[in-house]
């Protein structure tokens, strides 16, 4: 029985493969991608898998704030801006896929944006019941680490006080950074690791 393989498209538009592996030998996953004409392939391990040819990508990371730190509410994000920012806001990193041009906002989540004026920077997505923050988003031209912590604030501020758990896919070192400067303490780490193909 093969490793499974994901089969999608990267936020770039490159078909990519996308694996989580423990300890094994990646070669298999390899040769599978290739057998599906993929770009990229994107593992998830915290095993090293530079031996193998995989460059180190930021992964998935977990973090929990016992306490929720204060923070400045931020508007709804439009519906009909929803796909696009969320498109555009996650571009380039790893692990985020392409959004479907009819992507809607998820019926049992609360969507914050920030805003330039009119113009969207960035997205956020609030799960009250489970007190969970999905990790921020920002548009490329607008990736400061203030941003995202605006984002996160915003998102803090719409659960209110409590506990809070943040997820973060591909996030570069100093805006995991920002988020453990805003309180936030990692929980869980999973490196990822990305090839060409």
């Amino acid at each position: 029985m093969g490793i499974e393989l994901l089969i999608g498209v990267s936020s770039e538009g490159a078909t990519v493969a996308e694996a989580e592996l423990t300890d094994e030998d990646p070669n298999d996953v390899i040769k599978q991608a290739r057998v599906h004409g993929v770009e990229l392939l994107w593992l998830h391990t915290s095993s090293d898998m530079s031996r193998f040819g995989f460059s180190r990508a930021s992964g998935y990371v977990r973090m929990r704030a016992e306490v929720a730190p204060a923070g400045e509410p931020l508007p709804t994000l439009a519906g009909a801006e929803y796909a696009t920012t969320l498109e555009n806001a996650y571009r380039g990193l790893w692990g985020h896929k392409k959004v479907a041009a009819d992507t809607s906002p998820p019926t049992d989540a609360t969507v914050v944006g920030l805003y330039d004026g009119a113009e969207p920077l960035g997205i956020c997505t609030v799960w009250a019941r489970e007190r969970l923050v999905d990790g921020p988003g920002v548009v490329p031209k607008a990736r400061s680490t203030s941003n995202y912590a605006r984002l996160l604030l915003g998102a803090c501020a719409a659960l209110g006080p409590g506990s809070i758990d943040l997820d973060s896919w591909g996030d570069r070192p100093d805006v995991i950074q920002a988020y453990a400067d805003l309180g936030f303490v990692p929980v869980e780490q999973v490196t990822g690791w990305e090839m060409q193909l």
